[in-house]
């Protein structure tokens, strides 16, 4: 268990990620995300708090195996479905605006 080193979040670190996510956001937006993500944090390290040292490792709570079967490659073929999600394509691709300079 990891106590007393608890993470904090700031006005400046909500900035640098929204730069980041090459976002950008109010200083309302700025306010209300420092406070939902602070209550995130908190309730994350609650959690932390809890004392697994006895408890055994599991995936699930299950006693249960699935059925394996044979991975097979396609393309699913929705190739113009999916592309009707984006508003530009090229030969089959999304057209996306650049991001990295």
């Amino acid at each position: 268990m990891n106590r007393g080193n608890h993470m904090s979040i700031t006005k400046d670190t909500i900035l640098k990620i929204a730069n980041l996510a090459k976002i950008s956001i109010t200083s309302d937006e700025t306010e209300k995300l420092e406070s939902e993500i602070s209550s995130i944090i908190s309730w994350v390290e609650t959690l932390n708090e809890v004392d697994t040292d006895n408890i055994e490792p599991m995936i699930n709570s299950l006693k249960s195996s699935l059925r394996m079967r044979d991975d097979e490659v396609n393309d699913g073929n929705k190739i113009k479905d999916i592309l009707l999600n984006s508003p530009t394509e090229d030969d089959n691709f999304f057209v996306v605006p650049k991001v990295i300079e």
